[in-house]
């Protein structure tokens, strides 16, 4: 990467989630590959069939480096969207009630890797914010 490359997405914020996000899924797809029982009884917490989970994966990293390399981020950003309102909706019918009783961890940081990647992304968020606003 050039610095007139580095200065770029300094200057679009929006290139740095696009990046940020590419990373998130093609993360997951690769831990899915090294981890498949984890994957598998991700699924089965969620009430689906464990064969999605190649499907996922297939999704997550050819999803993922697709918005790596820029290329038809409103369809796969698209996409991922409708792929966590599925995980999210499945996972508030299955265990609303637990996750509203846990909902305290939300808001009292704890140095795990859950909450520091959190805590990361709402930073990316604010400093994205900062650049696009106009006031």
């Amino acid at each position: 990467m050039t610095l007139g490359n580095f200065k770029k997405i300094i200057i679009e914020p929006h290139d740095i989630l696009r990046t940020l996000m590419a990373v998130v899924f093609i993360s997951a797809g690769v831990y899915r590959i090294f981890n498949p029982v984890a994957a598998e009884n991700e699924l089965i917490k969620l009430e689906l069939p464990s064969f999605f989970t190649w499907l996922i994966l297939i999704i997550e990293i050819g999803g993922g480096m697709t918005l790596l390399f820029n290329k038809f981020v409103k369809q796969i950003s698209l996409i991922f969207s409708l792929f966590l309102i599925v995980a999210l909706s499945r996972a508030l019918m299955i265990n609303g009630q637990g996750i509203i009783d846990k909902a305290e961890e939300l808001f009292v940081f704890d140095a795990t890797v859950t909450d520091f990647f959190m805590h990361f992304v709402f930073l990316i968020i604010l400093v994205s914010l900062l650049k696009l606003s106009k006031k």
